[in-house]
């Protein structure tokens, strides 16, 4: 089969490391594992070029290369001008490469995809993340809104199918319009031949080799719950001297979570590496003796958390908030053990069991790991050529 997938997000580089780039990278690997005959378009190629994908690789301009009006609205804009020139790509590149299928992973301004489906005659799957727009509305600006909300509209209307990564997120998708039965739930997932429990641990400066590590990666906003972590981890220091936070990502608490451990008296027992490439985290992650989801409560949380599949498939004993799809991956006692969102005081109870009872700490760890192993990218591959199949559009 022939494919393009599409990135028409200026925020997310083709090759990088944030969670976003991975589960491009993973998703592209995967769909030609099944000997997919691939090209990719993206709005951003990034820094961290992979030799594996790069001749795969079409990269048009991004809005930062385009002249126009300076503001958010004219950001925005400029950002719709990018979807549509991306469109525009798809319908030259089917002229002299005809494809069979177009997979974008939705940005908030671009149709693209579905549009060049449209005019082409052939599907789009869509891959849902996140609820974009209200993502905007909360943390960011957004000016157009109705445009955001009408591309929104659009996009879940006239893809073929929809691969959404969480229950909630299904909800969302289906509550804006889209066909129920054309919504399909395929969470994050793992590369096992990277991660897995046999990965040696890396030495880390600053990390004595004797210390209870207990272990968080991933991006430093508030809705990841570090503040609660730290407040845990400052009374679980007090109960255990060797205790030690390893903080492996970076983001906009970083210098609040430097700031509480200086106040705290913890500088010396808090290491934070800042963003790793994502080869090096399955050493880093296999040096944590208890790995942390330490989320908060959120009534909207349709996150699928990487993290909990690294975690898991490394073999780490783990500590989660009992919330969202987080719940439904970690089973309480058997897999790992679930906290309530946003208390510090039951997440110590949690660590210091893990640390009283090393061979219950070692069962969680085997049966995270057994678990992890079932969450394969491939997998996820599988389940859109699986759904376009069905649907008689492609051989």
């Amino acid at each position: 089969m022939r494919l393009v997938y599409v990135n028409a997000d200026n925020g997310i580089p083709l090759f990088g490391d944030k969670g976003a780039s991975v589960h491009i990278q993973e998703m592209v690997r995967a769909f030609t594992s099944f000997d997919c005959d691939l090209r990719i378009l993206t709005a951003r190629m990034g820094s961290n070029v992979s030799k594996d994908l790069a001749h795969l690789t079409e990269v048009i301009p991004g809005p930062d290369s385009l002249a126009g009006p300076s503001g958010r609205a004219g950001k925005e804009q400029l950002y719709v001008e990018t979807a549509k020139r991306m469109e525009a790509r798809l319908i030259a590149l089917h002229a002299t490469w005809p494809f069979e299928l177009i997979y974008e992973r939705y940005s908030l301004w671009s149709a693209a995809g579905v549009r060049a489906a449209r005019r082409l005659g052939i599907p789009c799957v869509v891959e849902v993340n996140a609820p974009l727009v209200v993502e905007q509305m909360a943390y960011r600006k957004l000016v157009q809104e109705q445009a955001a909300r009408d591309i929104e509209a659009e996009v879940f209307a006239d893809a073929e199918a929809l691969i959404v990564v969480s229950k909630p997120l299904r909800d969302y998708v289906v509550a804006q319009g889209a066909a129920r039965p054309r919504v399909h739930v395929a969470g994050n997932a793992v590369d096992g031949s990277r991660f897995h429990p046999d990965v040696a641990s890396t030495a880390i400066r600053g990390v004595p080799g004797n210390a209870f590590v207990t272990g968080f990666c991933g991006s430093l906003k508030h809705w990841h719950g570090v503040d609660v972590l730290m407040q845990a981890f400052q009374d679980l220091k007090f109960r255990l001297p060797e205790a030690h936070l390893l903080i492996v990502g970076d983001g906009p608490k970083r210098g609040w979570i430097e700031g509480f451990a200086q106040g705290a008296g913890l500088t010396d027992s808090v290491t934070m590496t800042g963003w790793q490439p994502h080869e090096a985290l399955p050493g880093l992650i296999a040096r944590m003796d208890v790995a942390t989801a330490p989320y908060p409560p959120n009534e909207n949380h349709y996150f699928s958390p990487l993290k909990l599949f690294e975690y898991m498939a490394v073999g780490r004993p783990i500590v989660a908030s009992r919330i969202g799809q987080t719940a439904e991956i970690i089973r309480h006692g058997e897999t790992g053990l679930l906290v309530p969102p946003g208390d510090s005081d039951q997440l110590v109870e949690a660590l210091m069991t893990l640390r009283s009872e090393p061979r219950t700490a070692r069962q969680l760890a085997k049966a995270a790991a057994e678990e992890g192993s079932k969450h394969d990218w491939k997998r996820n591959a599988k389940t859109v050529m699986d759904r376009v199949r069905a649907i008689g559009r492609v051989a």
